[in-house]
């Protein structure tokens, strides 16, 4: 390293950071959880909670990350634009085109949790991670751990760390560009799955044989407009403004009114309604926080964004933060479309429900995307209308129309089948499609490169090309690659899910370590090891035995369960079903209705999956410190930059 690139750097004051992280978790952490008590207030049609979290605090956020990189100075080294929009479209993946439009639409308010942590995981990368991070003179995580602690330990749990998140986030991935595919081309799921693996893999391959640039932020320019098209579609259609990001708070009170039209119209029940801007209905308000949490401090430490965007070997000192900050305001623009795009697909939809829709006459839009499994219809999928008029008729108080209970869909599959149902034209559809399939091409492809490079230069103890190819790196692609289309595949799980618990063991398991190693200088790499894999075992443990060992789980830890007591009996009441069945076919069955009824009700203190970070992080913390303290690195000095230029 040399003193003028120390020099060069950006060197925010104590005061700077603090206030800077003091109002980063304010704005993200704080005002979303006044929702409940500002939405009492409303502001051109929008419940001032609703636009808080929906606009102001993305807004802010970015501001936020502006300032702080102007005012933390250094030699920012004019790179242009290109850098931080590769970093912005590398950020989004398919979780940001079709989750979080999917989560919003599904949960409301409570699906606003996605690109929040979004937004907030991107500013804090700015203000706390990036000023530090570039100084150290590596190219991946794994060098960062090396430089920092020493040792091998630290650098392969890293790496661990870092593999075991990656497949849930490729699989994500992958599963978006399956949907966008399914889409186009009119395939089945599993078809959709291995086109977009095979697509990822050539990309791949061929960026890492011919070291093809990311394409210098044209990529994320591309999703921005493909995303905006149908955004802007909507409204005309609806006879509005093609002003989505100014007009859709009325549309949120044209969709309450039209939701009570079904329900008079008897199109629709209570129960069936998700309301768009009450908060804390779906997810409580603990989730809430600890999804936004997982995200946010996932994003700060994902390894692909650090290695290919922030290290020493893509960005000057002094340049980082600013790149971070401008990827935070690209970003945010981008998000602050998906509100609007849930908004407006759930009138389109509710628009169709009250127009009556005999079940005998079902639309071919909605059979097509009933059979691509994006839409149940009274409790099945088929394309085949004469089964699904058959369901409707066995449906309890059905009355030959199809109601909004009636219509289910899943939250990955709303945001691809609504913009069809509502009759969309087909350009305003393409765009959308093609978006999702070149979000999860180039996220997959980052994710894929960035590991292999992590790996790299941890076996050759010095930075490396990420596109370097070697035996071992092709082998390594494929394990990955085939775990998370396995997960893709095999698994239940929606991207919005699969996104943020992926970065649940990113950040339990790896941004104690990091953040740590950059604050504090007498973490050891004793420290950082315990942070990893307190974080990593708790929160790993969480997600696997609530995702798939739920009966286990709550047979030996119950008593932390939120299960209300009848629940607590009909786990009981199944158990001994389950017991008591005669025949293999009986205990199968038995042995599925308690699995289901488990995966409810497994739970400590009523935190879902993701939101186990809140327990996780702790544990990291607490396991870092300790040990540190018991254990400290007596040469943790010498490597940190600091003291390299210090000795120049």
């Amino acid at each position: 390293m040399s003193g003028s690139d120390v020099e060069s750097a950006s060197r925010p004051s104590r005061r700077l950071l603090g206030l800077s992280l003091m109002t980063w978790a304010l704005l993200a952490l704080g005002l979303p959880l006044t929702a409940l008590t500002l939405n009492a207030v409303k502001i051109a049609g929008f419940p001032l909670g609703f636009w808080t979290t929906a606009v102001f605090v993305l807004l802010a956020l970015a501001a936020l990350a502006l300032f702080f990189a102007i005012r933390a100075g250094g030699e920012a080294r004019a790179e242009g634009l290109s850098p931080s929009l590769r970093l912005a479209g590398e950020a989004i993946g398919s979780a940001g085109v079709v989750g979080a439009v999917g989560a919003i639409a599904a949960l409301g308010y409570d699906g606003l949790a996605f690109p929040l942590g979004m937004a907030a995981g991107l500013a804090l990368l700015a203000i706390a991670i990036a000023p530090r991070f570039s100084l150290y003179p590596v190219s991946t995580i794994t060098g960062f751990f090396m430089a920092r602690y020493g040792g091998r330990w630290p650098r392969r749990l890293a790496l661990v760390v870092a593999a075991i998140g990656s497949v849930a986030l490729l699989a994500a991935d992958l599963r978006g560009g399956a949907l966008a595919v399914q889409g186009a081309f009119l395939t089945d799921y599993p078809t959709g799955v291995a086109v977009t693996a095979v697509l990822l893999a050539l990309v791949w391959l061929m960026s890492a044989l011919l070291n093809v640039s990311s394409g210098r932020g044209v990529i994320f320019a591309a999703l921005l407009v493909l995303v905006f098209i149908p955004v802007f579609a909507y409204p005309v259609v609806q006879g509005r403004w093609p002003l989505p990001l100014f007009v859709y708070g009325y549309g949120l009170e044209d969709l309450a009114a039209l939701e009570q039209n079904l329900i008079i119209n008897k199109l629709a029940d209570v129960r069936s309604l998700r309301p768009m801007t009450a908060p804390f209905l779906q997810l409580s308000m603990t989730n809430f926080l600890g999804v936004v949490v997982a995200l946010a401090l996932g994003l700060a430490a994902l390894p692909y964004l650090l290695g290919r965007h922030i290290s020493r070997a893509t960005a000057a000192p002094g340049a980082a933060p600013r790149r971070a900050a401008l990827a935070t305001v690209w970003v945010v623009w981008f998000l602050l479309a998906l509100a609007a795009f849930a908004v407006f697909a759930r009138i389109s939809v509710a628009q169709e429900l009250s127009k009556g829709i005999e079940t005998a006459a079902v639309p071919a839009t909605l059979l097509e995307a009933s059979g691509r499994g994006w839409v149940s219809l009274c409790g099945i999928t088929s394309d085949d209308g004469s089964e699904v008029a058959a369901a409707c008729a066995k449906a309890s108080g059905n009355r030959g129309f199809l109601r909004l209970q009636d219509v289910a869909f899943t939250s990955d599959g709303f945001a691809l089948a609504a913009p069809s149902i509502s009759g969309l034209p087909a350009f305003a559809i393409w765009p959308f499609w093609l978006a999702a399939a070149i979000a999860a091409i180039v996220t997959g492809n980052a994710i894929i490169s960035a590991l292999l490079a992590a790996d790299g230069e941890g076996r050759r103890r010095g930075s490396v090309d990420a596109s370097a190819l070697d035996a071992r790196s092709v082998v390594l692609a494929t394990a990955l690659l085939l775990a998370a289309l396995a997960v893709a595949m095999l698994g239940t799980m929606e991207i919005p899910w699969l996104f943020s618990e992926g970065l649940a063991i990113i950040a339990a398991g790896l941004f104690p370590a990091v953040a740590l190693g950059l604050f504090w200088r007498r973490m050891s790499a004793s420290g950082a090891v315990a942070a990893m894999v307190a974080g990593l075992a708790v929160t790993g443990a969480y997600i696997v035995g609530a995702r798939y060992f739920p009966v286990l789980m709550f047979e030996w830890t119950g008593f932390l369960s939120d299960a209300a007591p009848g629940a607590v009996r009909k786990f009981a009441q199944l158990q001994a079903d389950y017991a008591a069945a005669a025949t293999e076919e009986a205990r199968s069955a038995a042995w599925w209705a308690l699995w289901r009824h488990a995966g409810g009700i497994a739970n400590w203190w009523g935190l879902k999956p993701a939101a186990a970070v809140l327990l996780g992080l702790p544990a990291g913390i607490l396991a870092g410190v300790v040990f540190a303290l018991v254990r400290p690195q007596r040469d943790a000095e010498s490597t940190s930059p600091a003291s390299e230029a210090a000795s120049i």
